[in-house]
């Protein structure tokens, strides 16, 4: 696994002499953009995150997603994801380990006069991870990725899709909805907020509220705080994260 970040990381420093596109990450919030890379265009978006229960504190470096434009309509992602360090409030003091690696698809079946997008994401996640975060199987998921422009100020993202659970575990819905506006005093910073559910028919279900800001540079870069909790758990979590396009 070390030997795979290794060649990702020096096939972004490659990248960084392609010249800049523009790009719409999917970071930082729960759900993902219907926007699709512009083609022949590589995208980068990495972050930390901080997440804090009753019984654990976990830190979560990487958050690694690599995008690429192959066609108009169509990308291929790779989410390599994060090194976890968890600490427990019990007999086991801590763990830590690499997540699993998903691959995917997204394709753009709709964009209308520049207000509405539609596109469609299907992802596998491969059991590559350490003992303590793997879930042993490939794991696939899909889901359909709308965004509607409501006028200069608003924007809407929402997600539905449907997790194949791995193993014993249930599959599950999810859904996400996520108001984002600008602010009037400034181009460059965005804010977000929103709903994520993860729905498990006879078990629990999972309910996360979320927010944050963005702030985009002169570079085509941007720049990302997020923090959420989820409501069943009672978890908080606080992130940060950095994407671009080359």
């Amino acid at each position: 696994m070390k030997n795979i970040v290794s060649i990702i990381l020096c096939s972004f420093f490659v990248a960084t002499t392609v010249q800049a596109q523009s790009f719409s990450p999917d970071r930082p919030g729960i759900g993902n953009g219907s926007f699709i890379t512009p083609q022949n265009m590589f995208g980068v978006e990495a972050g930390f995150q901080y997440t804090s229960t009753e019984f654990s504190d976990q830190a979560d470096i990487g958050q690694v997603l690599l995008r690429y434009g192959v066609a108009e309509k169509l990308e291929l992602r790779a989410l390599i994801n994060s090194y976890i360090s968890t600490t427990f409030d019990g007999p086991v003091e801590s763990i830590s380990g690499f997540e699993d690696m998903s691959v995917g698809v997204k394709y753009n079946f709709i964009e209308g006069n520049g207000n509405t997008s539609v596109s469609g994401l299907a992802e596998f996640s491969f059991p590559v991870g350490s003992d303590e975060y793997t879930n042993d199987e490939v794991v696939p998921s899909i889901v359909i990725l709308a965004d509607q422009s409501l006028n200069e100020t608003w924007d809407i993202s929402s997600n539905f899709g449907y997790n194949f659970g791995p193993g014993s575990l249930d599959d599950n819905w999810f859904y996400t909805f996520t108001p984002s506006f600008s602010f009037p005093s400034s181009e460059s910073i965005t804010g977000y907020f929103g709903y994520a559910g993860m729905y498990f028919g006879n078990s629990f279900n999972r309910h996360w509220l979320e927010g944050g800001l963005t702030y985009a540079l002169k570079s085509g870069a941007q720049l990302d705080v997020n923090l959420g909790y989820e409501t069943e758990g009672e978890v908080l979590f606080i992130g940060a994260g950095f994407a671009k396009g080359f």
